[in-house]
């Protein structure tokens, strides 16, 4: 004769008895007074007074969590730990453990639009810049990133610009300050709108862009100004694409919102990308030339970027061609690097065992100067 199956073999078949009674006596182990209940496939834990070693919420929360991972019980999608002392709520904290997909094609935690949209932007990338007609209606997208790669440096260092899709970016002679806090005013907007609604990401690079015009206006030397202006042009056509790709993956502002139009600017910043890191493949390859001169002019204008990184700036063309050949590893490193970073996001429970473990080293790296 069997004995009557165990409470661990019932909540893995979905008992919420079986559940509750096995969390508990995992918790009674470490010694760790609580409570608990089980509701809409929701656990509730509340942990009761102080815990053996005061550990922090965020240990708390990795321990609970790879406990409740190697119970391997299916039917949990959420856990809601609460620390009480007393009656007063300490702190609280949510974790999602089932996958819930969401089908919303618009929206930024839809599992296959962002598995998909890397793999077909790298497509669409691909049939652009080999299809004549689609090469040709690209073209003047492209030309306009390079252009706002050159007054992205110009706004950044104070002075106007206004960038053409026709190869040419008007600059002022002297700084504006109407420009330096006009950016200013839109950042601290910007920053603000994040913070209310708690954007942790476009907080910080609210903070660090910031910071970068007001070294870039006021601490930066004019000689260093004029040749990244130069530069930026063919390097916008790196950095600019491969910001705007990354976007893809992060949500805006509620009154900044780009739900839609994020597939239509990841498709045009991939083909630009692309573009950009075949054609210097190519140069360096020797199988192409460097682009000296201007799209108005020709090669024959000394007022191309090359030309001036040359004469002016005493840049070597293998110079030119390893500094840009960089560049554009850099920057597709960068988005393979995020990509894969999202993959395993999308997946809550090697994101949240991945952060888990990180805590735990953390904390026992932390735990001899807790007694000193």
């Amino acid at each position: 004769m069997t004995g009557p199956p165990d409470p661990l073999s019932l909540a893995r078949a979905g008992n919420s008895q079986a559940i509750v009674q096995v969390v508990r006596l995992e918790l009674l182990r470490q010694k760790w007074p609580a409570q608990v209940r089980f509701a809409d496939n929701t656990l509730h834990i509340y942990l009761l007074g102080s815990l053996p070693g005061q550990p922090s919420p965020q240990v708390v929360t990795a321990r609970l969590f790879l406990m409740l991972k190697q119970l391997r019980i299916p039917r949990l999608e959420q856990v809601e730990i609460c620390a009480f002392l007393g009656s007063q709520l300490l702190w609280r904290r949510r974790l999602r453990i089932g996958s819930q997909q969401r089908w919303d094609r618009f929206s930024f935690e839809n599992l296959l639009v962002n598995i998909w949209a890397y793999p077909v932007a790298f497509v669409v990338a691909l049939m652009v810049n080999n299809i004549g007609l689609l090469q040709l209606l690209h073209l003047p997208l492209h030309i306009w990133i390079h252009e706002f790669g050159h007054a992205t440096v110009a706004w950044w260092s104070g002075y106007r610009a206004l960038p053409l899709p026709i190869g040419w970016t008007s600059v002022s002679s002297q700084r504006d300050p109407f420009v330096y806090f006009g950016i200013l005013f839109l950042l601290i907007l910007l920053f603000w709108s994040a913070r209310k609604e708690r954007i942790g990401w476009l907080q910080v690079l609210a903070i660090f862009l910031a910071l970068l015009q007001f070294y870039m206006t006021w601490l930066m030397p004019n000689r260093t100004w004029e040749m990244l202006f130069v530069f930026s042009g063919v390097g916008g056509e790196f950095y600019l694409s491969t910001f705007l790709m990354a976007s893809f993956y992060f949500p805006l502002p509620d009154r900044w919102r780009w739900d839609f139009w994020r597939f239509v600017v990841l498709g045009i910043a991939a083909s630009s990308l692309w573009k950009s890191f075949w054609q210097w493949h190519l140069i360096q390859q020797g199988l192409a030339p460097i682009p000296w001169g201007t799209l108005l002019c020709g090669q024959g204008d000394a007022a191309g970027d090359m030309n001036r990184l040359v004469y002016e700036f005493g840049w070597s063309e293998s110079q030119i061609v390893q500094t840009y050949r960089s560049l554009g590893n850099w920057c597709v490193l960068f988005i393979l690097g995020l990509y894969i970073l999202f993959l395993l996001r999308m997946n809550n429970q090697i994101w949240l065992s991945l952060q888990a473990r990180f805590i735990l080293w953390v904390d026992a790296l932390l735990e001899p100067s807790k007694h000193r």
